[in-house]
């Protein structure tokens, strides 16, 4: 993981209630401890049944069904709170079901995919400790905030013709909903958008000659005919040996644990080893 931590997915209960009896491996003292969010997961419910219901009372009928937190919707209205019958429910597995009872009424699960924290100085997405410098929301331009802006938009996050507070960014819906859908961190999922995305100049031309490196095209001299050449060379060498130096490769491991049911297990650093690679 970014932090130096190690994160381990058990495959079945039997293996979560083994690892963490975990106080040692080797050498290295290390704990266990379950991962904060990648063990429950969160979906959204609309349900007419549950509009003048309590929270509590409702938390209580659903804790049977996985559920171990209830939050009802909101909209404001007049300047006042009303509340809906849409609900977000947390349950207490990575994966969410596809629909749960409410008495005699099946109510289907849809995944909550909630809105990124944006920093309000660099505004750069799901940040919490800014070391950047103060960006204007509205054109992107470093050196002033956004009251009083009149440049034209532009998006600091996805370089697109919008302030970078709309939500109407598809490049930001497409990763908020590869975020919640895969269950991965925000940085990932905007690492996994841009690598599936392809450049904007992308030409078929580019893409044969980065593909087809041996080859290149040139015109003749003589009668100015394109001509395709080839870069093999005309006697092949066998590839020389390449020495690899060992290394020494400082580690620090500490280790933690949770939920004994198909949950993600999170090795956090502790005590300092060294590994001689070769």
């Amino acid at each position: 993981m970014r932090s130096g931590d190690l994160l381990v997915e058990v495959a079945s209960s039997k293996q979560a209630q083994q690892i963490v009896k975990l106080h040692s491996l080797s050498t290295i003292s290390v704990s266990v401890q379950p991962h904060e969010t990648l063990n429950s997961s969160k979906g959204v419910i609309t349900c007419g049944k549950f509009l003048n219901l309590p929270i509590e009372e409702i938390t209580q009928e659903l804790r049977g069904q996985g559920v171990k937190d209830v939050r009802r919707i909101n909209i404001r209205r007049d300047g006042e709170l009303v509340p809906t019958k849409h609900f977000i429910l947390t349950f207490n597995t990575p994966r969410l079901p596809e629909y749960i009872k409410a008495g005699y009424v099946r109510c289907s699960v849809r995944p909550y995919i909630p809105n990124p924290l944006r920093c309000f100085k660099c505004q750069r997405l799901a940040k919490t400790n800014c070391r950047g410098t103060l960006t204007c929301a509205r054109c992107a331009v470093a050196g002033h905030e956004s009251t009083g802006c009149t440049a034209v938009e532009k998006c600091v996050n996805f370089q697109g013709q919008h302030t970078s507070f709309s939500r109407s960014c598809p490049k930001w819906k497409e990763v908020v909903s590869t975020k919640c859908q895969k269950n991965i961190s925000f940085p990932e999922a905007r690492r996994l958008v841009k690598a599936q995305a392809p450049p904007d100049d992308l030409s078929y031309a580019s893409v044969v000659e980065k593909n087809h490196p041996e080859y290149q095209t040139t015109h003749c001299p003589h009668c100015n005919h394109v001509v395709t050449m080839s870069n093999f060379p005309s006697s092949s060498k066998s590839p020389e040996p390449v020495a690899i130096a060992s290394s020494h490769l400082a580690l620090k491991i500490k280790i933690s644990y949770i939920n004994p049911a198909l949950q993600p297990l999170k090795f956090y650093q502790f005590h300092k080893t060294h590994m001689d690679l070769r």
